[in-house]
C-alpha cells in the first residue's frame, strides 16, 4: 500500500509539472521526444530565420519582442514563465537567469540548442550565414560612460579590464555569439564572450571557438582552457 501511495502521488506531481510545461506526465519519454523535435512543452517547431523556441531553465528571464516598446517604453521587457515561441530579433536578458535556446537550421527539420545566461542578447538568423544562430551582446553599460571620454585615443594596455556586457553559452550546434570588437562561432562548445573597455574577451571551457577580430580582420581558433582578447585599438 505506502509504494502505492508513493508513485500515485509522484504521477501527480509528475501531471501538475507538465501543465507548467516541465514535465510530462507519462514520464521522460514524450519530453525527449518534445526537445528532439524542438518543440518543448508542446511550442511549435521553429522556423529558420522566423522564430526561436526559448524555455527558461533558471532565475529570471526577461524577454521582448520586436517593437514591443516602440511608442510604449512600458511596454517592453515581459518576463518568461514557460516554454514560448518567439520571433527572430527578440532581446532576452538573462542578467539574473539562464535560458534554453532551440533554433531551427538550414536544413528542413534540424534544430540546435544551447543554454544562455548572464547577459542581454538579440536572437539573429541571417539568411546568408548558412544555418548560424547569432546572438548579439546588448552592452549594459555605455562604453563612453563606463570607461571615459578618451577611450577612444587610449592605447589598450591603459584601458581598464572592466566588463561592460558579457553572455556565457553551452551550445550543440552552429552558434555565433557578437560583440563589440569580435565575434565568436562555435559548433559545439562552452565558452564565454565578454565586452570590456579594453576590448572583447572570448574565454572557451570546452571544444573549440573561432573568433573573428573585427579589427585585425583574422580568424583565432582559440581552443578549451584559452582565451583571446580582440582589442579596442
Amino acid at each position: 500500500m505506502p509504494r502505492v501511495t508513493l508513485r500515485t502521488r509522484a504521477t501527480a506531481l509528475l501531471c501538475a509539472a507538465s501543465i507548467l510545461g516541465v514535465a510530462s506526465c507519462g514520464g521522460g519519454s514524450s519530453r525527449s521526444e518534445a526537445e528532439a523535435s524542438g518543440s518543448p512543452a508542446g511550442t511549435p517547431r521553429p522556423a529558420f530565420g522566423e522564430t526561436v523556441n526559448l524555455q527558461p531553465v533558471s532565475g529570471t528571464v526577461l524577454v521582448e519582442l520586436p517593437g514591443a516598446s516602440e511608442g510604449n517604453p512600458a511596454a517592453g521587457y515581459v518576463r518568461l514563465y514557460a516554454a514560448r515561441q518567439v520571433p527572430v530579433g527578440t532581446l532576452v536578458d538573462t542578467t539574473s537567469g539562464a535560458v534554453r535556446l532551440t533554433a531551427a537550421t538550414a536544413n528542413p527539420g534540424q534544430v540546435q540548442t544551447g543554454e544562455f545566461h548572464g547577459g542581454i542578447f538579440a536572437i539573429l538568423q541571417p539568411r546568408s550565414e548558412g544555418g548560424l544562430t547569432e546572438l548579439r551582446i546588448h552592452d549594459n553599460k555605455s562604453r563612453s560612460t563606463a570607461c571615459g571620454p578618451a577611450a577612444k585615443a587610449a592605447p589598450p594596455r591603459q584601458l581598464s579590464p572592466r566588463i561592460l556586457g558579457l553572455l556565457r553559452g553551452n551550445a550543440k550546434g552552429q552558434f555565433r555569439t557578437i560583440g563589440q570588437f569580435a565575434a565568436a562561432t562555435v559548433r559545439g562548445a562552452e565558452w564565454g564572450v565578454r565586452d570590456r573597455c579594453d576590448g572583447t574577451l572570448t574565454v572557451v571551457s570546452q571544444g573549440v571557438v573561432v573568433v573573428h577580430d573585427f579589427r585585425l580582420k583574422k580568424d583565432i581558433t582559440v581552443r578549451a582552457g584559452q582565451t583571446y582578447l580582440a582589442t579596442a585599438a
